[in-house]
């Protein structure tokens, strides 16, 4: 058995439906009887559906929200906070304010927006949260900010990528819920869930090389370049099926696959069960 696994939610654990399955929720029950340790690693804060599938899979395990920018326990206990500074997120409001776009702003415990949008009203329904509306410069003045976040349609993130901020980092993903929406997140340099998997590695006092990471965008790459064992869902974009192992489409449950290797894993077949699982991915991803 590895000794943890890390699971994204939009596009891993949640489908189109934005709901876990019933197939998945017996899988991961089953999984705690049998001793796997299991947290989420994903863009969302750390409330709403998030926050429930958290308590589900890892009720006493620190979890990986906001990109990294945050680690913490399920009941909102902190474990790592990193934040950015005010005159990088003064830079990104006003740029938002200029260009009419939405931007997110989330601090540990909120998130705020100036005004609401369809777009955002639809992520934050999909989040299982309500964003508070409020002028966004007074929020960085008294509040530590995370994270800021672009929602916007697929297609146009190019245009806030081309915003050159010192000393932040930027991850664009997508959510089955929301399709023809990219959500363009900036956290503070450094800060990935790469870098928040090698946190929790130490934390559960293992290495990466015993961690399995099961992604289905660019935005999972840091985790996936860090991890043992990366696994990728087939609905993932052709950049990450070409480099990784793939499981079946997030609508197939592909989650269940993910759980019986880590629970079956054999240290004396790791190269046999690694090389027979890129093989046979790569043969039915292109059935």
């Amino acid at each position: 058995m590895l000794d943890l696994v890390l699971l994204d939610v939009d596009g891993t654990l949640v489908g189109s439906s934005g709901f876990v399955m019933d197939c998945v929720w017996q899988a991961t029950d089953k999984a705690l009887e049998q001793g796997l340790t299991m947290s989420v690693c994903t863009g969302r804060p750390g409330s709403g559906i998030a926050q429930k599938i958290a308590e589900r899979i890892g009720p006493k395990n620190p979890h990986i929200f906001q990109n990294g920018a945050i680690i913490s326990y399920p009941n909102g206990d902190p474990f790592k906070v990193y934040g950015l500074k005010e005159a990088q997120s003064s830079q990104f409001i006003n740029f938002a304010r200029e260009n009419n776009l939405s931007l997110e702003v989330y601090t540990p415990h909120e998130l705020y927006v100036e005004k609401h949008s369809d777009l955002t009203e639809k992520h934050h329904r999909v989040l299982g949260i309500n964003a508070i509306v409020r002028d966004l410069e007074e929020v960085i003045e008294n509040e530590p900010v995370v994270r800021v976040q672009w929602v916007i349609p697929s297609g146009a993130h190019n245009k806030v990528l081309s915003l050159e901020v010192d000393g932040v980092d930027y991850n664009s993903a997508t959510s089955p819920p929301m399709p023809g929406v990219t959500f363009v997140s900036i956290t503070k340099a450094g800060v990935s869930k790469g870098s928040a998997l090698l946190e929790l590695a130490k934390y559960f006092e293992t290495t990466p090389d015993r961690v399995m990471a099961v992604g289905d965008s660019t935005g999972d790459e840091p985790m996936l370049k860090e991890a043992g064992h990366p696994r990728v869902m087939e609905n993932s974009p052709e950049v990450l099926l070409d480099n990784y192992p793939v499981l079946p489409h997030v609508e197939n449950c592909g989650i269940v696959t993910a759980i019986s290797e880590a629970l079956t894993f054999d240290d004396t077949t790791e190269n046999t069960t690694e090389n027979t699982t890129d093989d046979t991915s790569k043969a039915d991803t292109k059935d």
